[in-house]
């Protein structure tokens, strides 16, 4: 038996376990009810609303191991392969904003690919749902780990589709939550995208840097998927 056989076994096992201990493990009452913890970005106050959900006909502890048997089943049968993160272009934009974030020395921080379901919480669930899984190329949050802005690279043929009001979607969401948004395109030149960052950051005009390339390089890799 090879060791990723053993190891599925073993798993198997466990998962077999815990559904029997969970079946015979006597629940406690309940009000029927769970609450869903929400608060506002903007209360200063940091108190706390409390919307309450029904649970969800015929989930049980029960059914949750037994899908997470499943999963790790697939997974373990599953070949994966990593994908690319950024281009080349969107790269570039990257570290411009890691340079100028640094720069500030105010401990901002800078990720990528963000998921706006991390970044943004409405009360609105139907509102909520429009932007839980889009995500934003580059996400700039504060010290306390508060998101201050996005950047989104619309390289070529970006606006296919619907691109454009997805982009909509999300700069309004941003917008209505107070987060920055700065868009970059390929034609935009070095100094005035470095220029956006610190206006988002609020640090002025950057310095004159000699030689600086005038425009950014188009994309070499295929345009990202739609998000």
């Amino acid at each position: 038996m090879t060791f990723e056989n053993e190891v599925l076994v073993a798993l198997c096992a466990v998962a077999v376990f815990i559904l029997v201990v969970v079946a015979f493990h006597p629940r406690r009452p309940s009000s029927g009810h769970k609450q869903y913890r929400a608060h506002s970005r903007f209360d200063q106050t940091n108190s706390h609303t409390v919307v309450q959900f029904k649970p969800e006909e015929g989930k049980s502890a029960a059914s949750d191991f037994s899908m997470v048997a499943a999963q790790l089943d697939s997974i373990m049968r599953a070949a994966f392969q990593k994908r690319r993160v950024m281009n080349v272009s969107e790269y570039r934009v990257f570290k411009a904003v890691e340079d100028e974030i640094a720069a500030v020395k105010k401990g901002h921080r800078a990720f990528a690919q963000t998921s706006l379901e991390e970044v943004l919480e409405s009360p609105d669930r139907d509102a909520f749902h429009s932007i839980n899984a889009k995500r934003v190329d580059i996400l700039v949050v504060d010290k306390g780990g508060w998101p201050v802005f996005a950047v989104e690279y619309q390289g070529p043929g970006h606006y296919q589709g619907t691109a454009a009001a997805r982009d909509a979607i999300k700069k309004e969401a941003l917008r209505r939550a107070g987060v920055g948004y700065i868009e970059v395109t390929q034609e935009d030149g070095e100094d005035q995208v470095r220029l956006r960052i610190r206006e988002q950051l609020g640090t002025g005009a950057p310095d004159p840097i000699v030689g600086r390339k005038n425009s950014l390089p188009a994309a070499v890799a295929a345009p990202s998927s739609a998000h």
